[in-house]
C-alpha cells in the first residue's frame, strides 16, 4: 500500500543491501515518514527482524555514510515484534505503512496494557502544557500518538487514516494544517482546550484501568 518515488526506491534498496552486508536476519522492515508522498528525507525507521551478529552502533554509521539520513534502528526478535504489534499502539502505527524485503504477516489481535498506555499518555500533555515550545513537526507527532493511545485504547483500528479521521472528528478538519502551520492565538486556545478535555477523558479511563498494586 506504499507508492514510492524513484530515489527513494533506490534508496530502500541500498539499505536493503547494506543491512544484508552486516549479518544476517529474518525479515527488514522500514516504516516512517520516509514513506510520505514528496521528498522527505528526516526520518527513517529501520526494524531488522531477528538479526544476527550485528553491531548496531556500525550498521547505523554504515547506513548514514552512503545514504546521508541518520536512521532509527529497531533491532528485535519476531516474539517481542509481535508483541509490540499486540500491545503497542504506538508500535502498531509504525507498521501500518511499510516496505520489507519479505513479505510480511502482522497479528491483528490485541492486548491493552494500561499501565504502558498511561506512560505514552504523560509524554503527551507536554502538548497541552508547552505547546509554543515544540516545532510543527513535534506537534504533529503528539498529536497523532495521542490519538493512536485513544483509538487503541476504544478497541479501533490505529491507521493513519483512522487517526486523520478521528482528529477532523474532534478538532475541525484540517486542523494540523489550518492550525499548526497558519493558527492565530484564539485557534491555539480552542485547539487546547479541547485537546485538554479530550486527554482527561482518557486519562480517567486508563487509570480506573490500570490495575490496582496489593
Amino acid at each position: 500500500n506504499v507508492k514510492l518515488e524513484s530515489l527513494k526506491k533506490e534508496i530502500v534498496k541500498l539499505v536493503f543491501k547494506i543491512v544484508d552486508s552486516h549479518g544476517h536476519y529474518d525479515n527488514i522492515i522500514i516504516t516512517g515518514s520516509f514513506l510520505d508522498e514528496g521528498f522527505n528525507f528526516e526520518d527513517i525507521d529501520i526494524i531488522i527482524i531477528n538479526p544476527v551478529n550485528m553491531e548496531e552502533d556500525k550498521l547505523k554509521n554504515s547506513i548514514e555514510e552512503n545514504i546521508g539520513i541518520s536512521p532509527h534502528l529497531i533491532l528485535i526478535d519476531s516474539e517481542s515484534f509481535n508483541r509490540g504489534i499486540k500491545r503497542d499502539p504506538l508500535f502498531r502505527l509504525m507498521v501500518d505503512r511499510y516496505v520489507s524485503i519479505k513479505r510480511a504477516i502482522f497479528r491483528k489481535d490485541r492486548e491493552i496494557n494500561y499501565k504502558l498506555l498511561d506512560i505514552y499518555l504523560l509524554k503527551n500533555k507536554n502538548l497541552i502544557e508547552g505547546y509554543d515550545l515544540f516545532s510543527i513537526k513535534q506537534r504533529k507527532k503528539l498529536l497523532r500518538d495521542f490519538i493512536s493511545i485513544k483509538l487503541f485504547s476504544e478497541n479501533k483500528e490505529v491507521t493513519i487514516k483512522s487517526i486523520e479521521k478521528e482528529i477532523n472528528r474532534l478538532f475541525g478538519k484540517d486542523v494540523i494544517e489550518n492550525l499548526f502551520y497558519y493558527g492565530n492565538n484564539e485557534e491555539k486556545h480552542e485547539f487546547i482546550a479541547k485537546l485538554k478535555k479530550e486527554f482527561n477523558k482518557l486519562e480517567k479511563h486508563i487509570l480506573e484501568n490500570v490495575p490496582k498494586q496489593a
